[in-house]
């Protein structure tokens, strides 16, 4: 198996952030010009040994791909809510219709609102794709490709959701991040190797190609043609 250079990528509303072992490099688009930044990731020895172990792997996978929100959700899920904010009196609404409303107001945001979101996050996808594939990373090549990849990370959350429910009863919500994403990732690596739990996939594969990932531009294209490039550039 070939070693690979780039580790993950990510999509913002104006760029995408593509991360190898040792740099983060973060392409943008501002008033239709294109910039690219690489800056050297912090902590490399912390993270290369967490790399060799096996679960931790998967925590320092995460820490990579954003460093800030990583260390942020830990602090946020650390804090002990129940006794900051008593919520005895709290009365949830076990209404089918409100429910229901609300899931199709969170779907309407996701589809339709966070478009340019998810047009960058099918142009990471399609450069992302044609790398692994081992072909040369052209613009025909990227053009072509696929929006949906099995090394996104919603195929790590379909398989992480039972994880997740099943520790959602824990009086501490951080383990659900320092154990249920860790073991999540394990069987996501698992899988990918050995092409089991396909019904998980299929389900990631619906949730890309239909919610999370829209055709890009030609311009979000080139954006994502260039910063994975570069990004392979920084690993040498």
């Amino acid at each position: 198996m070939r070693r690979l250079a780039v580790i993950g990528g990510r999509a913002h509303i104006n760029g995408i952030t593509f991360v190898t072992n040792t740099h983060v490099v973060r392409g943008r688009i501002s008033k239709g010009a294109l910039s690219i930044n690489a800056r050297r990731l912090p902590g490399i020895r912390i993270f290369k040994l967490m790399d060799r172990i096996p679960f931790l792997r998967g925590v320092s996978k995460l820490a990579k791909l954003n460093l800030k929100v990583f260390l942020g959700s830990i602090l946020i899920l650390a804090i002990p809510w129940d006794w900051i904010l008593p919520n005895d009196d709290f009365v949830v609404s076990e209404s089918i219709g409100f429910e229901l409303a609300i899931d199709g107001l969170v779907l309407i945001v996701l589809v339709v609102l966070l478009k340019r979101l998810w047009q960058f996050h099918g142009a990471e996808h399609k450069a992302f794709n044609i790398y692994m594939s081992g072909v040369d990373l052209s613009l025909s090549a990227v053009r072509e490709a696929s929006r949906v990849s099995e090394r996104c990370g919603t195929n790590l959350a379909v398989i992480s959701f039972p994880i997740v429910v099943l520790l959602s009863s824990a009086t501490m919500p951080l383990l659900i991040l320092v154990v249920g994403l860790p073991i999540g990732y394990e069987i996501f690596n698992w899988s990918s190797r050995s092409n089991r739990l396909k019904p998980a996939f299929w389900i990631a594969s619906f949730i890309q190609q239909y919610i999370v990932t829209a055709e890009p531009t030609e311009e979000q294209i080139q954006l994502a043609t260039a910063t994975l490039s570069r990004a392979i550039e920084c690993d040498g």
